[in-house]
């Protein structure tokens, strides 16, 4: 695997760290092809539990590698949207994976999130923020839209209107607004920041895995069904569910008091 990406395993929890500091974890060629391998590999993983996604050196991922980009333009190597398109599909092909994922996806931000990095942020089920983090939209700035999933992502998460402003402006959001508008669920001192990750991880690990990918998909979907494909999507799912050795064993030691396997902290 390339150094630009370290991966690291403990027990189930897989953690994958953007390892290019120097650049600012900008998404490199080596980057790129890191996280889409790793990801495609955690994809077929029967032993993982969960998954934590950090950067190094007090950056999350500036996003784009601008210097890459414009060296491209400099040799003649994009004459069009046919040579960017290929580089985009790429791009969207891993994004969706690790949004997908049927397993706890713990982002933890530390500095900047930038651009496509903050696409690739919002990708996690939990988004943990440092108290020097930052976020932007940054597109607006290199003449450019939203990628990284974020038109889908984060209207979602800060509203329409915060969104667009977001996105019309460029603006840095610190890690203080960050969690009042809704990005990010915790902010803790920069040396917290992957204890908690890793804290939550283990905990996330003794869920129900066959209830939390089936709540993870359908709260994927809320916000474009309407309630009656919920509801069917709901009963299908609890059938399931509750006829599994995961409840059985938890509604037993609820009846007698013992500790629940699952105590989210």
């Amino acid at each position: 695997m390339t150094e630009a990406l370290k991966i690291t395993r403990d027990g189930g929890v897989v953690t994958l760290t953007m390892n290019e500091p120097a650049s600012r974890n900008a998404l490199s060629d080596a980057m790129r092809e890191g996280l889409s391998s790793a990801i495609n590999d955690l994809t077929v993983d029967p032993d993982v539990q969960a998954v934590i996604l950090t950067g190094s050196g007090g950056v999350f991922c500036a996003g784009g590698d601008l210097k890459k980009m414009l060296a491209n333009h400099k040799a003649g190597l994009v004459s069009g949207a046919e040579d960017i398109l290929p580089r985009m599909k790429h791009l969207h092909g891993w994004i969706k994976l690790l949004r997908d994922l049927p397993v706890p996806v713990i982002v933890a931000v530390d500095g900047p999130a930038y651009g496509a990095g903050l696409g690739i942020a919002l990708t996690g089920d939990i988004i943990l923020a440092s108290d020097r983090a930052s976020f932007n939209a940054s597109f607006c700035k290199v003449g450019a839209v939203p990628d990284g999933n974020l038109f889908y992502s984060l209207p979602r998460m800060v509203g329409l209107q915060r969104a667009r402003e977001m996105f019309y402006t460029g603006r840095t959001v610190d890690a203080e607004e960050a969690q009042r508008i809704g990005i990010c669920m915790e902010v803790l001192p920069p040396d917290d920041l992957l204890p908690r990750a890793q804290e939550m991880a283990r905990m996330m690990c003794e869920t129900s895995r066959t209830a939390f990918a089936m709540t993870k998909t359908i709260s994927g979907r809320s916000l474009d069904l309407d309630s009656e494909a919920l509801l069917q999507l709901e009963a299908q799912a609890q059938s399931v569910c509750l006829a599994s050795e995961y409840h059985k064993d938890a509604i037993d030691r609820f009846t007698n008091k013992k500790p629940p396997r699952f105590d989210f902290r």
